[in-house]
């Protein structure tokens, strides 16, 4: 399940971030040029609704056009193939063009799912792109914040990791001067740095920088609020001699939020 819920959190980034990373991707990744690009909104419809990461019309220098198709993938999905197969059919039965399939890998480690499948006399292969192979200072530079978080997924080289997460959140700072979007992209960055282990290093870097606390919204502000909390409602609870109502108006919280504590103090037991 936690390993569900953190999948979600980080298709929710890309989602978010999509729509600004896709050039940058097909300029210094996926490395072609692009003088058009129309987004394909339409869902592909099937025995069932597919929809894709991205779907884009693209027109050449020389005036080709082709379907690109991105899939940022989290997991290293064994069955990935079939998947790309399945799109392809769909795209090239729709609008009879070239597709061009990439799947980028945002993962740790090296992907090993298949990306070539060659039986019963037919062939099929889609580009599998991992992330961390290129330099991160191929993103730190950019003046785009989807792009710039990005770096924390790529290749430091010989940089220390704490070393690198520093300069990505000092150039968040340099192209950002408002408040509330700068903790939007610090959050995103936060997530994103579970993928390679940083997120602890992560967290005593801001806790350090008291000019990143808001302490209105902040993350770490409210996820510091919450372990208080929780630890006045056990004590409460551990007392035995009071109903969840009471503990929740005593804590200031709800009853449910008392409730989720008592039956985690049960399951310790």
């Amino acid at each position: 399940m936690k390993a569900k819920q953190e999948a979600n959190q980080y298709d929710k980034i890309v989602k978010e971030n999509i729509e600004s990373i896709i050039p940058a991707l097909m300029d210094s990744v996926l490395g072609f040029k692009v003088v058009e690009s129309v987004v394909i909104k339409e869902k592909l419809q099937q025995t069932k609704e597919k929809e894709a990461d991205a779907l884009r019309i693209i027109t050449d220098p020389n005036g080709q056009k082709f379907i690109l198709h991105l899939e940022f993938q989290v997991d290293d999905y064994p069955k990935m193939v079939y998947r790309m197969i399945d799109y392809w059919g769909l795209l090239k039965s729709k609008y009879q063009l070239s597709v061009r399939q990439y799947v980028i890998f945002i993962g740790s480690g090296q992907p090993k799912m298949k990306n070539i499948l060659s039986e019963d006399g037919n062939y099929f292969q889609f580009q599998l792109i991992n992330i961390t192979q290129f330099d991160y200072l191929r993103f730190i530079v950019s003046n785009n914040p989807e792009e710039i978080i990005l770096a924390i997924l790529s290749d430091f080289g010989k940089e220390k990791p704490e070393n690198a997460l520093n300069q990505i959140i000092n150039r968040l700072e340099e192209i950002i001067t408002d408040q509330r979007t700068f903790q939007k992209y610090l959050r995103q960055l936060r997530v994103l740095s579970k993928l390679r282990k940083l997120d602890l290093k992560f967290d005593d870097m801001i806790q350090n920088m008291a000019k990143y606390i808001d302490a209105e919204n902040d993350y770490l502000y409210i996820r510091g609020q919450q372990k208080e909390q929780e630890k006045f409602v056990s004590y409460l609870l551990n007392e035995a001699s009071r109903t969840l109502e009471q503990i929740a108006d005593i804590a200031g919280v709800s009853v449910e939020f008392v409730r989720q504590i008592n039956q985690k103090l049960i399951s310790q037991k």
